[in-house]
């Protein structure tokens, strides 16, 4: 095979790595076969490979992507748990007069707090206390306008009021004034916003309200 110098045109022989005319440098014959020389990428008989300079752009965007995604459905604890909670009753809808809450006897039977059912459908909005030899732990439970059934510590943490009063759509704190959203204990208002009453896990069983002691036991608080 006859070989022209890619800079002078001058025939060279084989194998040389030299032109003997101008003494340009030629590629190695391994180098020729392998990679493209610069005067066939200019003449555009071969394309340079530049994806892979565009791939941890790619993989950067996806990531940003899949980030974005996750934080953006991802709930809180607040909302994993007034999601499951049970619906009850059918939607209600309070009146902007005051609604406060009425006391509710409880009993404590093989790990699970039980109050009864009717007694919160009839009065919407109650307050009880859980009791050992050790603590004593505030619990309220109200129905949402969604007909659910929310059960929560009965407590505003930053100002320690144990009391609440329900109106419109708000849940109101006593002591301080902070509001909430009743639907899903959002904040709406007040210096205590970040720390609404703590939602509780609950389960309805015929007439019965179930609570695990365990859950109020374990909880802790946040401020």
């Amino acid at each position: 095979m006859i070989n022209y110098c890619p800079s002078c045109g001058n025939k060279l022989g084989q194998g040389s790595k030299f032109c003997g005319d101008c003494g340009k440098r030629l590629a190695d014959p391994e180098e020729s076969i392998s990679g493209n020389s610069k005067k066939d990428i200019v003449l555009g008989k071969t394309k340079k490979k530049k994806y892979k300079s565009f791939l941890p752009a790619f993989y950067v965007v996806i990531l940003a992507g899949t980030l974005i995604f996750y934080f953006a459905t991802a709930q809180t604890k607040k909302e994993k748990i007034i999601s499951k909670q049970p619906e009850v009753t059918k939607g209600i809808q309070y009146p902007k007069s005051r609604l406060d809450m009425q006391p509710v006897g409880i009993k404590v039977v093989q790990g699970k707090i039980i109050l009864p059912l009717d007694k919160v459908l009839e009065k919407k909005f109650v307050r009880f206390v859980y009791k050992n030899e050790t603590t004593s732990i505030p619990l309220l439970a109200y129905i949402n306008e969604d007909g659910k059934l929310i059960t929560s510590i009965s407590m505003c943490e930053p100002c320690n009021s144990t009391t609440f009063h329900i109106s419109g759509d708000e849940l109101i704190c006593n002591s301080c004034g902070t509001t909430w959203n009743i639907n899903n204990l959002d904040a709406i208002s007040g210096s205590c916003a970040k720390y609404p009453p703590d939602p509780i896990p609950n389960s309805v069983i015929g007439n019965e309200i179930h609570i695990d002691e365990s859950a109020v036991l374990s909880w802790k608080r946040r401020v």
